[in-house]
């Protein structure tokens, strides 16, 4: 090995992870190639903010610090003094949210905001470049984009976004999810195709008193909450979103002692059905034990982690069905934005639509939402200003490598929607390994829960490097 060449291909949580099983393995040279690769860990999710920006550390991680990472959170533990005075006098009120679990001695509980987990993410990846070094690897980072990739006799060769080209005998590719989902008339004098990169567009609607509306219920939309009460009062705020079951999702309420549901499950099933029933029986046993959906959500993930998919239900397509259903069942998000939405649609200042936006159209002074419901109906909800949250769907599209990787083959797709790669996430002739939260089958497994799990994504990774 120790003549090896080896690329990593992204910046974020699972191009770190990549990286980490590089250890003990002798390479050369690893190059880390990533549109902010000099900020390796953080990916656009824990991406650094803009100084100064009143939304700066208003995105908060989903769930609690150590369902993230233990180790996350007893470095939060360990600087929450630190934490504690950059948040302080920050609007929403995160340390006031906060305060009851830290009372309880409970830090490791608390949402913690995107950024902190960036900032650690960044330093992760310095130690670990750091022990590389000692190994002697030499690791560079570099800050370009990956659009092709074509495999030789012995090398493989990487091509980027400004016309370099890189051989190396082996490859990880972390590349992230698909595009958000798009709409006719998203972006436009009253709409953004997202909340990310377009805080400043929206903040002028937002401190001009405008409703926002957004599209999608997932967690991009508590996102563009969080992006409001960081500019305004809530007396002045004016928000709304739609989406296909009109609900908030649950919050991820941690508890003291830590516990997780633990389910029983028959194999065996033939139909999605049927395997799916026993589930719900499952969880309705849970909730009615006195289970949070914490609890369930984290007892479900680590029961398919070690039992896979396959093993309950062998059919693929029906395999398929099994994980989108679970993942709607299991949904949860931010405890301390989803108790502040609560209230603040019980005080008239949030309101909810059910169905499924076609189109946003421009008006003379804001936007008119064209939105379909159950019955086939179609309505126009006027609105002042309207921020896509849809997350990935029909229409999406993948970045330029994965698309090349699907067209060559070298990746397929899946039963039921998402990305389809080799055991152990090879590819190719095993030399290529690929993951991102796009794909939903990894050789014969169906993955049971969804990959926008930085958890399930690390899980994974390491399993791949014991192969």
């Amino acid at each position: 090995m120790a003549d090896r060449l080896h690329a990593i291909v992204g910046d974020g949580i699972t191009a770190l992870a990549f990286l980490e099983t590089c250890l003990g393995q002798g390479f050369r040279h690893v190059t880390v190639i990533g549109r902010n690769a000099s900020q390796l860990g953080r990916g656009i999710a824990s991406a650094k903010g803009a100084e100064g920006a009143p939304w700066r550390y208003a995105y908060l991680l989903n769930s609690p610090a150590d369902d993230i990472d233990p180790e996350f959170a007893a470095w939060l533990e360990r600087r929450w003094d630190k934490i504690a005075e950059t948040m302080a006098g920050r609007q929403p009120d995160w340390l006031s949210a906060a305060q009851p679990l830290v009372a309880a001695g409970d830090i490791y509980g608390v949402n913690a905001p995107r950024e902190f987990y960036g900032d650690y993410m960044e330093a992760r990846a310095r130690d670990v470049i750091k022990s590389l070094s000692a190994e002697g690897t030499k690791v560079t980072l570099l800050n370009d984009v990956v659009v092709g990739l074509s495999q030789g006799t012995d090398m493989i060769t990487l091509s980027t976004q400004t016309g370099q080209q890189l051989d190396v005998h082996s490859a990880d590719i972390a590349p992230g999810g698909p595009d958000t989902m798009r709409f006719e008339g998203d972006d436009g004098p009253f709409s953004a195709p997202s909340v990310f990169g377009y805080e400043d567009r929206i903040a002028e609607h937002i401190t001009a008193g405008a409703e926002i509306f957004c599209i999608g219920g997932n967690a991009a939309m508590l996102d563009v909450l969080r992006l409001c009460q960081s500019l305004i009062p809530d007396e002045r705020l004016k928000f709304a979103f739609c989406a296909p079951e009109g609900e908030i999702p649950p919050p991820l309420v941690p508890r003291l002692p830590r516990k997780q549901t633990v389910p029983s499950l028959t194999q065996g099933h033939e139909t999605a059905e049927s395997f799916l029933s026993e589930i719900r029986r499952e969880i309705e046993a849970a909730e009615a034990a006195g289970d949070e959906r914490r609890e369930i959500r984290a007892g479900f993930r680590s029961y398919f982690l070690e039992t896979p998919l396959d093993q309950f239900i062998a059919d693929t397509s029906e395999a398929s069905k099994v994980s989108k259903v679970l993942r709607f069942w299991l949904r949860g998000g931010t405890r301390d934005t989803i108790f502040d939405m609560r209230r603040l649609v019980g005080a008239g200042a949030v309101r909810i639509l059910k169905g499924r936006v076609l189109r946003v159209e421009a008006t003379s002074t804001g936007a008119a939402i064209h939105i379909q419901d159950h019955d086939g109906s179609v309505s126009v909800e006027p609105t002042g200003f309207v921020v896509n949250c849809a997350g990935a769907g029909p229409g999406s599209t993948f970045d330029p490598l994965t698309a090349d990787l699907i067209s060559q083959k070298l990746i397929g797709l899946a039963d039921g929607g998402g990305l389809a790669i080799g055991a152990n996430c090879r590819l190719g002739g095993g030399e290529i390994r690929y993951l991102s939260p796009a794909v939903t089958k990894i050789g014969r497994e169906t993955v049971a829960m969804p990959l926008y799990d930085a958890h399930m994504l690390r899980s994974y990774v390491s399993r791949s490097a014991k192969s």
